[in-house]
């Protein structure tokens, strides 16, 4: 499979713009261009990600699913971006809703006076490994053991 971030940043294009004409102006190409590289993506993946009409276009269930794929995908490479030119490193620690309390704000005060080469980043997630297992965070706060 050969999939390229040009294709995943022209599939989520589509479907925020609402139309490939849109969708051609969002990414400075021509409409033809935006066509084929969905065509080359649905291709590389063997499925139909939108359904066209004459009137509208709507993601496929399939569509739903890589789209969602596509923009955690899309904004990790963002935020590698971000990491290798800003030459600050970052950690994210991910917190159940409950998991953090009045002690968070003064705990954020002294990383930011005792570590400025790394940023900070907390990441509510709601799950029982606080992102861990998900692999949005680098580091979990939760409230009870992990089973595994």
């Amino acid at each position: 499979m050969n999939v390229e971030l040009r294709q995943l940043r022209c599939l989520v294009a589509i479907v925020d713009e609402g139309s490939f004409t849109d969708a051609a102006i969002a990414l400075g190409v021509s409409q033809a261009a935006v066509s084929r590289t969905l065509a080359s993506l649905e291709r590389a993946l063997g499925v139909r990600l939108l359904r066209r009409t004459s009137r509208e276009m709507a993601p496929t269930a399939a569509g739903l699913r890589v789209v969602a794929h596509a923009r955690r995908v899309l904004g990790e490479v963002a935020d590698l971006v971000q990491e290798a030119t800003s030459g600050h490193t970052r950690l994210r620690i991910g917190y159940a809703w409950s998991a953090l309390g009045r002690h968070t704000p003064v705990f954020q005060r002294r990383w930011a006076k005792t570590q400025p080469e790394t940023d900070l980043r907390l990441v509510r997630v709601n799950s029982a490994t606080a992102g861990l297992a998900e692999g949005t965070c680098d580091l979990a706060v939760v409230r009870r053991p992990l089973e595994e």
